[in-house]
C-alpha cells in the first residue's frame, strides 16, 4: 500500500509539471544548458509527464487548475527558501508540507477513473518508457521537420484518435488476437498517412530523406 502510495504521488507531481510545460513536445531540450546525457533523461522524464497526461485524458480544466497549483506551490517554496529566519531543518519541513498539500489538491482534480488509471500505469513502468522513448523522438523529428503549432496540435489530434481507436480494438472480446493486430496495423498506417498530409512537401520530402538516412544506418554492412 506505502508502494502504491508513493507511486501516486510521483504520478501526480509529473502530471503537475506535464501540466506546467505545455509545450514539452515541441522541444527535447532543456531551457540551461547541460551535457548530452543530462538533457537526454530531461528530456525521457519530461516525456514520460506528458504520457501520463495523455492517458489520464486530462481535460483541459484540470490541466489550467493543476498548473496553477504547481505554479503557486513552486513560488511558495522559492519563498520558503528565502526566509533567512528559518534553518535549513524547518525549511525542509515546512516545503514536505506544502508539496504533501499540493499532491492531495491535485489528487482531488482527478476523477476516480482517473486515479485508478495511475495505479495502471505504475504497474507497467516499461511500458510508460517506451512511450516516452517513442514521444522524445517523435518531438526530435518534428523539430527537424521545422513543423508549425497548428501542424503539431493538428498530428497531435490525429495521435490521439489513433490511439483510442486502437485501445478499442484491443479490448473487442469478438476479435482474435491475430484479428486485432491486422485491425491496429491499419490504423497504424491510416495514422501516418493522414499525419503526413498534414506536411507541406518540402517537409515529406525531408521527412523520407530522414527515413532513408535511418534504415541505411540500420542496413546490414555488405
Amino acid at each position: 500500500m506505502k508502494t502504491m502510495k508513493l507511486s501516486l504521488r510521483i504520478c501526480l507531481v509529473a502530471i503537475a509539471f506535464s501540466a506546467a510545460s505545455l509545450a514539452a513536445e515541441q522541444s527535447t531540450a532543456p531551457a540551461t544548458p547541460v551535457s548530452e546525457q543530462a538533457s537526454r533523461q530531461h528530456a525521457l522524464r519530461r516525456a514520460k509527464m506528458g504520457v501520463i497526461a495523455d492517458r489520464l485524458r486530462l481535460t483541459g480544466d484540470q490541466r489550467t487548475k493543476i498548473k496553477a497549483a504547481w505554479r503557486q506551490t513552486a513560488e511558495a517554496a522559492k519563498a520558503i527558501r528565502a526566509n533567512a529566519a528559518l534553518t535549513a531543518e524547518q525549511q525542509h519541513e515546512q516545503i514536505a508540507a506544502l508539496r504533501k498539500s499540493t499532491r492531495e489538491q491535485m489528487r482531488a482534480m482527478l476523477t476516480p477513473e482517473q486515479q485508478t488509471k495511475l495505479a495502471e500505469i505504475r504497474n507497467h513502468p516499461r511500458m510508460l518508457h517506451a512511450l516516452a522513448v517513442r514521444r522524445v523522438r517523435a518531438a526530435a523529428v518534428a523539430n527537424r521537420l521545422g513543423l508549425t503549432t497548428e501542424q503539431r496540435a493538428k498530428i497531435h489530434n490525429i495521435r490521439g484518435a489513433t490511439r483510442a481507436a486502437v485501445a478499442q480494438v484491443r479490448s473487442d472480446p469478438a476479435l482474435t488476437p491475430e484479428q486485432k493486430r491486422a485491425k491496429v496495423r491499419v490504423l497504424v498506417k491510416a495514422n501516418r498517412l493522414e499525419a503526413r498530409g498534414v506536411l507541406t512537401p518540402d517537409q515529406q520530402k525531408k521527412l523520407d530523406g530522414m527515413r532513408g538516412h535511418f534504415q541505411a544506418r540500420l542496413a546490414p554492412p555488405v
